[in-house]
């Protein structure tokens, strides 16, 4: 059954090849990822499907296709860089950097294979804790930058750097996940972003070229995760930054410097501003770069240190018969007014926390733009499911034009058959009638005896055909093997007698599947055998059918409904 969350996945125990899907683990703009089974190997894989969502859609068959004849030479485009920068990527062996296995086209798409790490996401850390201190923060930059490195060296940029794509391991190191949306840096002008993330990628992201893309485009988006892990908050996105930047007002972005001031150090959160500037060419240009400002700025607190205090004339010094009065006169001095401090500020009622306006800005500011990315959300999933129903009513439209037809067509055949029935009727006792005319005529005519005229034996009967023997009872054996506690013989029995097109047989399978008895839970499976028992004319099936379609999404049922009619137009 498909994921209603994911309606254009793949469904659960779909088999690719000798991998088995088992569920979906995400969905970007360039594909679902799945987690699989390996059956060669036994052991969990990730896999990525090709599927950009904005030119190409799944198809009944489960094959993808361009949405429209226009777009496919675009799609057809994007699958090969898929597959050419899979065969390059599986080519990087380094801890930090998903390690991809194979890749292969199947379904008129191609799938990459990766190890399936285990853990959690950065987004799922970060949303628990909030914030991270900074040595925990540079356990997971650091290892990333190398490998990041590593994949800049070899031409390729990430351009999808952000929280949900960074991967903690039970042992706390880093990987970084889905290279599968990476594109060449250079000199390929029909580069397109699909989908951005907004507040992790800069402006130049937003453009359909990626001439200006590069090294320096990962690091915003590596400076955007640092400055979500210091202050608890996305930053602002580069589209709402370009309105007050290129509108000749102001920066409205909040620096680092501002949010983490006082409880990270000075190097680190400049480093993250340099990484964060709006132009490409005002920031870190290599890893290598930034990878030295963050080296140079340490733990080192930078706040101010206080003044030293003024230094009062020495006085003369005791003679040593007063000294030791001296001193405990003045100890007590020193106990008294440090007492009467304490009492004054017990007695002061507790002074309420400051809060940074910038910071109560920023977070509105992060409020609004969650609302935004909301309803962008719920007006995509009811423009998917208007599609769906749209797609529903057109298949039932089509299927009951195909009934009237059929229908037309027999009632066509039917009158023929019986004019030419009457006819042969017709002809036959015309020669009949004939025939006895002529007899008449010849014994009328007969003038004298004629000798008797020798009749050839006649041949006896053929034998009668061998009756075939009777089709066993399929149920009465099923249900025989289900009290004996067989329930295997018992599954195979009603499925040999389904597939012979016993209504009844159709209808105990299709309760089976409903009830995941000897089989995967299968509702799209129980809704095909009970449609096809209640076309069969089973009493029970077509009431049954329909409680288990309320379970079903509109593009499921039309699925299941085409196979139906495929099965249905077999036999």
């Amino acid at each position: 059954m498909t994921d209603p969350s994911y309606p254009d996945a793949l469904p659960a125990q779909h088999r690719l090849h000798w991998y088995v899907l088992e569920r979906v683990l995400g969905q970007g703009g360039f594909g679902i990822t799945y987690l699989a089974r390996d059956t060669n190997l036994d052991q969990p894989v990730a896999i990525k499907e090709y599927l950009p969502v904005e030119v190409a859609t799944r198809r009944p068959d489960s094959s993808v296709r361009s949405r429209t004849e226009d777009q496919g030479e675009r799609y057809r485009w994007g699958l090969d860089r898929f597959i050419r920068e899979a065969r390059t990527l599986a080519r990087f062996d380094h801890p930090n950097i998903v390690r991809v296995h194979s890749v292969f086209e199947h379904n008129n798409t191609a799938y990459m294979v990766m190890r399936f790490e285990e853990g959690e996401n950065l987004a799922a850390l970060l949303e628990r804790r909030r914030t991270l201190p900074e040595d925990e923060l540079m356990r997971i930059v650091r290892p990333i930058l190398d490998g990041l490195e590593l994949v800049h060296n070899a031409g390729f940029i990430h351009r999808d750097i952000k929280p949900d794509n960074i991967h903690i391991r039970a042992d706390g190191s880093p990987v970084l996940l889905d290279f599968g949306s990476a594109r060449h840096s250079m000199g390929h002008a029909r580069t397109v972003t699909i989908l951005v993330a907004p507040g992790y990628a800069p402006f130049e992201q937003y453009y359909s070229s990626g001439e200006n893309q590069g090294p320096w485009t990962d690091l915003y988006s590596l400076g955007a995760t640092c400055y979500r892990a210091i202050s608890g908050i996305s930053p602002m996105d580069a589209i709402t930054r370009s309105k007050g930047i290129l509108g000749s007002t102001q920066e409205i972005l909040v620096p680092a410097a501002i949010i983490g001031g006082g409880r990270y150090s000075a190097g680190l959160l400049k480093a993250i501003d340099h990484a964060l500037e709006f132009a490409e060419k005002d920031r870190p240009q290599s890893i290598a770069e930034w990878r030295k400002e963050l080296a140079t700025g340490g733990k080192t607190d930078t706040r101010a240190a206080p003044a030293p205090a003024a230094v009062a004339p020495a006085a003369a010094t005791p003679t040593p018969s007063l000294r030791g009065p001296l001193i405990w006169a003045t100890l007590g001095a020193i106990v008294a007014a440090v007492v009467v401090v304490a009492v004054l500020l017990w007695q002061q009622p507790p002074r309420p926390p400051t809060i940074d306006p910038a910071y109560t800005k920023l977070q509105e500011d992060y409020k609004r733009s969650e609302e935004a990315r909301r309803k962008l959300e719920e007006q995509r999933k009811k423009e998917a499911d208007d599609a769906a129903r749209r797609q529903l009513e057109d298949m039932q439209k089509h299927e009951a034009e195909s009934r009237a037809k059929a229908e037309q067509d027999k009632k066509i055949a039917d009158e023929r058959a019986r004019r030419e029935l009457e006819a042969k009727k017709n002809a036959d006792a015309a020669k009949a009638r004939r025939e006895a005319e002529g007899k008449k005529k010849i014994d009328a005519g007969r003038t004298e005896a004629r000798p008797p005229v020798a009749v050839a034996p006649t041949a006896p009967p053929p034998a009668p055909a061998p009756v075939k023997p009777a089709e066993p009872d399929l149920i009465k054996q099923a249900e025989e093997a289900s009290k004996r506690g067989n329930d295997t013989e018992s599954l195979a029995l009603y499925r040999k007698a389904a597939n012979a097109g016993i209504a009844e047989g159709q209808y105990r399978l299709g309760e089976i599947y409903a009830a995941g008895r000897g089989v995967n839970q299968s509702n799209v499976q129980a809704y095909i055998w009970l449609s096809l028992a209640a076309n069969a004319g089973h009493a029970g099936a077509k009431a049954r059918r329909d409680e288990v379609a309320k379970a079903l999404q509109p593009a499921e049922i039309l699925q299941a409904d085409r196979l139906v009619l495929q099965r249905s137009a077999k036999r």
